[in-house]
């Protein structure tokens, strides 16, 4: 993936012809591309509106932009995915000890309590703290999950 932090335009020096960096895409180079001036923007484009030129370099330039975004998010989208699958397998794990209630396992993990490790050597005040369970109850599950660890 070539994918740069933001796709730069060039524009043609109006004395001798030669390139150099420009301001922003023309409206002209974003349609071409497929993209309204609003989507661009959206994208973190920046556009001269003032411009009239439409060089095929941006064109091309806009188009490999945006597939490399297309990328990118795919990339990250599938990332989520087992991270959701991470925390399913963990609010498995501890609601498999028997002195974690069903309903007290969202509390946990809400807590940052993920694993039977995390459980077993948290500190109890805190945990009590941000879930609202008696520390009497956060004990007995420590314990429980130190006989698993």
């Amino acid at each position: 993936m070539s994918f740069d932090i933001i796709a730069e335009p060039t524009v043609k020096s109006p004395r001798d012809g030669r390139p150099k960096k420009g301001r922003g895409f023309s409206s002209d180079e974003a349609a071409q591309a497929g993209l309204t001036i609003d989507e661009a923007r959206q994208m973190g484009l920046i556009l001269d509106i003032r411009r009239r030129t439409a060089h095929p370099e941006n064109v091309v330039a806009l188009k490999q932009y945006m597939k490399d975004l297309e990328e990118l998010v795919s990339a990250l989208a599938k990332d989520v995915e087992p991270t959701k699958a991470k925390a399913a397998a963990a609010v498995d794990d501890l609601a498999s000890l028997r002195a974690v209630k069903v309903t007290e396992v969202p509390l946990l993990v809400k807590a940052g309590i993920k694993s039977f490790e995390d459980l077993a050597y948290c500190d109890i005040s805190k945990v009590a703290n941000k879930t609202g369970i008696d520390e009497d109850r956060i004990t007995a599950m420590v314990k429980a999950a130190l006989r698993k660890v």
